[in-house]
């Protein structure tokens, strides 16, 4: 009997859920970076890409939401790679590139506060993307791109009515390269994004 009334329970709740999920797309222009560090100072080389996603969202409560996307970004950057040079051999340093695409799955909560038609809120959380890479290296190397990554990301909202506009702003947590020298730092993907969306 309890597990009946608890599937029923379930059930309902799914039902009230789905009955406010509301749909959205996005599109926007993004900067996207290469990070590392180099004899202990942080290193930017960057590129602007766009991004364009479509999104839910889940109430929770009246103030709290889940959001989760599905997106698709042109990110990459560029960062300072050490090789092995031949005639004569040594050690040089040059500056490569990395321009790819990925597929990106965050999933966010959001908080948002209500003033009159205008709705503000926040919003950040895990997220999970597969990248497909288009190789653009400057120097002579066989390195590649590890195609997985795992971040996290916060962003900040303001919506009139179905319309609304947000800056968010990602950081991964994975070491891009597959293999480097051992003095090598390691190197990581980051990127701000500046979107207008639209709710149906």
């Amino acid at each position: 009997m309890k597990k009946w009334m608890f599937t029923g329970f379930i059930i309902m709740f799914s039902s009230a859920v789905n009955a406010q999920i509301t749909f959205g797309i996005r599109a926007g222009i993004s900067y996207a970076s290469l990070t590392q560090i180099i004899e202990e100072q942080v290193t930017y080389g960057g590129r602007v890409g766009f991004s364009v996603a479509g999104l839910m969202d889940i109430p929770l409560s009246r103030k709290f939401s889940l959001r989760p996307e599905l997106s698709f970004a042109s990110l990459g950057g560029a960062y300072y790679l050490e090789y092995m040079a031949e005639n004569p051999i040594h050690f040089r340093v040059e500056q490569n590139e990395y321009n790819y695409y990925s597929i990106q799955v965050p999933i966010h909560l959001a908080y948002k506060i209500m003033v009159n038609d205008w709705r503000f809120g926040v919003y950040g959380g895990p997220s999970v993307s597969v990248s497909t890479q288009i190789r653009e290296e400057k120097v002579p190397d066989e390195r590649k791109f590890r195609p997985f990554d795992i971040g996290s990301g916060m962003g900040f909202y303001v919506e009139c009515r179905k319309v609304f506009f947000s800056i968010y702003t990602y950081t991964g947590f994975i070491d891009r390269q597959t293999r480097k020298q051992a003095n090598e730092s390691q190197l990581y993907q980051n990127n701000v994004t500046f979107s207008f969306g639209y709710w149906f």
